[in-house]
């Protein structure tokens, strides 16, 4: 005589817990039954505690909430606006298998493109993808955070558990306006009211070698911006009393070595650029260099805080492709077309993105990786291009020794689809070079590499221009 199925609600956890969210005819038919007993442990009290139903009707599913190291199960997030105000924005929960948003305050109109309905997310959040610690900033913070929230302290060993776990404890400030937390957001309005992190204009020079000594060491509290250049996060007072300014400081290796003075050259030539960038609309404004400690800074307002305490959404390319799982690209104009093509971005940014990548080309910017390029992050749809950042001649940066390697600069010619766009970026190009060539704080070596690769512009702009 055969034995009786049996199917507990354990069962079913584990069924869960393996496949993700499933209708209550696959969990019947996973676990030899009939549904009616699948209907009958549904009921059961204390099931809402662990599996949930996600949906009604026809959409109707079940879902095992998962908790996340010592940091539950459920977030809520606030966005911070341009005053500094909070805003709750979106509870995120997480289960086996994806993650369920549930909005505020109506769903954002890109919504559609990255979940369903019901809210449900197969994977990690887009959103947040930009707040895992990356780049120089990021070793930094997961040498000082790690081991004290139980993390790996490389920060490469991370995963979406991780970062949630981070951003409960460490969130407080990071890139763009979102919050994920009732913790950190308590810190983050907190800290309107200190000014202790501000520092001076007249105290820049001063205070900026101590911060770069300091960011080399054990790296600083703050943003993880992303990037391999060595940088850091603070706040400028201003002298005449107005609103501080939230800035992105990137600063060179000690200038006597070959290799800080070929950095001090990039970090004056990407000033240059930025201002270029910023007369014609495309990027902010008032960056600016200046030399102090025996080191270059370049000193970047940052796009995405306004006056003391205000805040705007921002959101990469990369977390952007990873929203609608396309990374393959490895041009900007590829991979933005793509979205745009989705309804996630608008056709104005394509032709932002068009002009930006070939300006990169003709100034010999070769990284242009997805994590270089942003769009403001709103709950309108599509989204549009952010400011350039990140501009400037890397085809020259010194070799991973520090050695100056003589670098070919072969920018091509547009073709006939291109030519209108290329022009534009083309003039911007020549004009850049002309004033790296004239500067008078870059070293002539790289004033003479400026020299040559403007009059190879200015020949393809005479040629196709």
């Amino acid at each position: 005589m055969a034995r009786p199925v049996t199917f507990s609600l354990r069962d079913m956890a584990l069924r869960l817990q393996v496949s993700g969210p499933l209708t209550a005819i696959e969990l019947a038919a996973l676990g030899g039954v009939a549904r009616s007993r699948v209907s009958q442990l549904l009921t059961q009290t204390g099931t809402a505690h662990s599996i949930v139903q996600i949906g009604g009707a026809r959409r109707s599913r079940y879902a095992l909430r998962r908790s996340i190291r010592s940091v539950g199960m459920r977030w809520p997030i606030h966005r911070i606006d341009e005053n500094g105000r909070a805003h709750e924005w979106a509870e995120c929960e997480a289960f086996h298998g994806g993650y369920r948003l549930t909005w505020a305050d109506g769903r954002p109109a890109w919504a559609n493109l990255v979940a369903d309905a019901d809210g449900w997310m197969d994977g990690f959040p887009f959103f947040l993808g930009d707040l895992r610690p990356q780049g120089f900033v990021g070793r930094a913070i997961g040498l000082r955070v790690g081991a004290g929230l139980g993390l790996p302290t490389d920060i490469g060993r991370w995963g979406d558990d991780e970062t949630i776990t981070f951003l409960q404890t460490e969130g407080s400030d990071l890139p763009g306006d979102l919050v994920m937390g009732e913790g950190p957001l308590r810190i983050a309005l907190a800290n309107q009211i200190d000014s202790a992190g501000v520092v001076g204009k007249s105290e820049v020079e001063s205070v900026y070698p101590r911060l770069a000594a300091a960011a080399m060491e054990a790296g600083l509290p703050g943003s993880s911006a992303g990037g391999e250049q060595p940088k850091f996060l603070t706040r400028v007072g201003s002298s005449s009393g107005a609103a501080s300014r939230a800035v992105l400081v990137k600063f060179s290796p000690p200038m006597e070595s070959q290799a800080g003075r070929r950095w001090a050259d990039l970090l004056a030539a990407e000033g240059h650029a930025l201002a270029i960038l910023s007369e014609t609309g495309e990027a902010l404004g008032g960056a600016r260099v200046l030399d102090a400690g025996g080191r270059r800074f370049l000193e970047v307002p940052r796009f995405d805080r306004t006056g003391d305490f205000g805040r705007r959404g921002v959101v990469s390319l990369a977390a952007l492709q990873a929203a609608i799982d396309y990374s393959d690209a490895a041009r900007w104009e590829d991979a933005v077309t793509a979205l745009a093509g989705r309804g996630f971005v608008d056709l104005e940014s394509v032709e932002a993105v068009v002009r930006r990548s070939m300006l990169g080309e003709l100034i010999g910017n070769s990284d242009m990786h997805a994590g270089n390029l942003a769009f403001w992050l709103t709950d309108d749809s599509p989204l549009s291009i952010a400011p350039t950042y990140d501009m400037l001649p890397m085809l020259w940066a010194p070799a991973a020794g520090g050695e100056l390697v003589e670098r070919r600069f072969a920018p091509v010619p547009p073709t006939p689809a291109q030519a209108e766009s290329w022009t534009v970026a083309a003039r911007w190009a020549l004009e850049f070079w002309e004033r790296v060539a004239g500067d008078s704080m870059i070293s002539a070596s790289f004033r003479a590499i400026a020299d040559q690769s403007g009059e190879r512009v200015q020949a393809l702009l005479y040629r196709f221009g």
